[in-house]
């Protein structure tokens, strides 16, 4: 196997073991990176925070080519070393270079943004189109609705979006 002297490559990981898979690599002193974003998401009808990764399932591991290869395939959650014709795929380092610039920057996507047509929860059955405006609080919104052809801001209960409507 012909491979550079130090180079990031790309680690499937089994099913739902990306953490389990990082934390062993971590300790058995590979290098590991695991590309992230903040995202907002709506749970218990309250707005969380979430960090997820970019890339569910795999991990970027920095290796020598006299590293163990055989202990990193063996680890924990690791399902395989991703590569071509039985070769190991190198990732250029500027790729790694610019993911890591990208997770610096704390961008948190946002669940909803204003302007956004979303669908609000009217009884039990009905619901409604409106434009999102802005989070009021940590679990109400406020809302422009269209009532009897005018347009009304409103506040809700965050619980009230069902979902972003169909553009």
């Amino acid at each position: 196997m012909d491979l550079p002297d130090i180079a990031w490559y790309l680690v499937q990981c089994k099913s739902r073991q990306d953490q389990r898979a990082q934390e062993h690599l971590l300790r058995q002193g590979f290098d590991c990176f695991c590309p992230a974003m903040s995202c907002e998401t709506i749970k218990g009808g309250r707005l969380k925070q979430l960090t997820q990764p970019m890339f569910p399932g795999y991990l970027f591991v920095h290796l020598h080519a006299q590293d163990n290869w055989t202990a990193l395939r063996a680890t924990r959650g690791v399902s395989k070393v991703v590569g071509f014709s039985g070769q190991p795929c190198r990732v250029p380092d500027d790729i790694i270079g610019h993911l890591i610039q990208r997770c610096a920057i704390a961008t948190v996507f946002k669940a909803f943004n204003p302007g956004d047509k979303v669908l609000v929860k009217v009884g039990s059955d009905a619901e409604m189109s409106a434009i999102f405006l802005a989070v009021d609080g940590e679990e109400r919104v406020v809302l422009l609705l269209n009532i009897l052809n005018r347009q009304q801001r409103i506040r809700v209960p965050l619980s009230h979006l069902a979902a972003r409507a169909a553009m």
